[in-house]
């Protein structure tokens, strides 16, 4: 068809009438002083511009001073830098927020870094800001982070103390605590939020993990015990846990949980088991570094729903690993200095390339180890020892972008705004 005026006017029109039928839920309805763009159908955020598309950003966290640091990835500029009292290891959560846990335990600080995407199916909106810290969250010893459904926890082993924040008070900028439950004794653990509730340990590590409404009150103790719990992940189908004997599942239908301990591939053991689990929301699998990088034997993936793992034996020893975000392809950053691709099906390797200046050395207990996360179409590498980040193409060959200059040894990384 020509694109004559009529037929630009006619397409103009289907527009505005496409997005004049998006109608804004509650939560999302701004406070005065939030900029939208002329004709949207959403208004912003205070303080915030409605820009014409995912503007996103890298959030990085320095293993040695603790700061925090924000970097537009259009650019590469970095728009602020956090001071926090010890090094942090950072959890992005709602592809908005980055909950910073200062290394030592103590507080987990919550920061907005200041870009996000809403989806409203046929259209988005992307918004930006200025990032700024909202508070932090006080505890005892080591804490964690997880981020479950629609809402996120946090739990200190020094306390045994679970807090639950629902999305929605973090976007008011508030961090109020929506339910706090105290364990009868401090102990390793995390509190898992699930659908309605939020899974935690009650007292000792040894013991079953508990089921607690969302309002915090008990609701009932979940079978399968999990010893020595190091690593979990939740959805609003399913729990994980990596406990010191096999995996914990525990799943839900028609409101009742099911659980079930999934032995580890032969050859897993106390020095080779996961001690941390990545996915994506909506997607059954997960994957993991097959123990820590000292006694590493590669990456395991497990399918939630057919409760089977795949052993990738990777050629050197696999220091992090990231799940891409349609499933289907499996990263590693290796102590050789690689970055590698593994088909999530069969294990196989589809493409590699070097991401860090000089091999890593699992021996050196005072180095910090890279990291990866992804990011839409991209992955990220941190190069702790040059203070760098690689960007990594993974669809075209795993080709390595662009290399950025973030000032700090980075030893989590998050994107957020996609």
């Amino acid at each position: 068809m020509p694109n004559t005026p009529l037929t630009r006017a006619a397409i103009a029109a289907v527009a505005a009438l496409t997005v004049g039928a998006c109608a804004s839920p509650p939560e999302e309805a701004a406070s005065p002083g939030g900029r939208g763009q002329p004709g949207s159908d959403l208004a912003a955020e205070a303080g915030s511009t409605e820009v014409e598309g995912p503007e996103p950003r890298l959030v990085v966290s320095d293993a040695d001073s603790g700061r925090v640091n924000v970097l537009d990835l259009a650019t590469g500029e970095t728009l602020r830098s956090f001071e926090f009292d010890n090094p942090a290891h950072v959890t992005t959560v709602k592809d908005r927020y980055a909950f910073a846990v200062d290394g030592t335990g103590g507080a987990v600080h919550v920061v907005d870094a200041g870009t996000w995407t809403i989806d409203h199916g046929d259209h988005t909106h992307s918004y930006t800001k200025d990032p700024v810290e909202l508070g932090a969250l006080e505890g005892d010893g080591p804490g964690r982070v997880i981020e479950g459904d629609d809402k996120v926890a946090t739990f200190f082993d020094g306390d045994g103390v679970a807090r639950v924040i629902d999305f929605a008070a973090l976007r008011k900028d508030s961090i109020d605590v929506d339910t706090v439950v105290r364990a009868d004794a401090p102990h390793h653990s995390v509190a898992l939020p699930i659908a309605d509730g939020f899974v935690v340990s009650h007292s000792a590590a040894t013991g079953p993990l508990e089921l607690h409404t969302a309002d915090g009150g008990f609701q009932q103790s979940l079978d399968t015990a999990c010893p020595n719990l190091s690593g979990a992940a939740a959805s609003d189908t399913h729990v994980l846990g990596a406990c010191e004997d096999g995996l914990f599942v525990a799943t839900t239908a028609d409101g009742t949980w099911t659980t079930a301990k999934v032995p580890y591939p032969a050859g897993i053991g106390a020095a080779t088991r996961p001690t941390a689990l990545r996915g994506h929301d909506g997607l059954p699998l997960h994957v993991a570094t097959a123990g820590p990088a000292a006694t590493n034997d590669g990456l395991l993936i497990f399918d939630v729903r057919t409760r089977g793992w795949t052993h990738v034996r990777t050629p050197d020893r696999a220091l992090d690993v990231a799940l891409a975000g349609d499933g289907r392809s499996v990263f590693a950053v290796l102590a050789d200095g690689t970055f590698r691709v593994y088909d999530a099906q069969s294990g196989a390797e589809t493409a590699s390339s070097r991401v860090l200046t000089n091999p890593y050395d699992p021996s050196d207990v005072s180095a910090t180890p890279p990291a990866i996360v992804v990011g839409g179409t991209r992955a990220y590498v941190s190069d702790p020892a040059s203070k760098t980040v690689a960007e990594i193409d993974f669809r075209d060959n795993a080709r390595v972008s662009r290399t950025l200059d973030v000032g700090v040894a980075a030893s989590t990384l998050g994107v957020v705004g996609l």
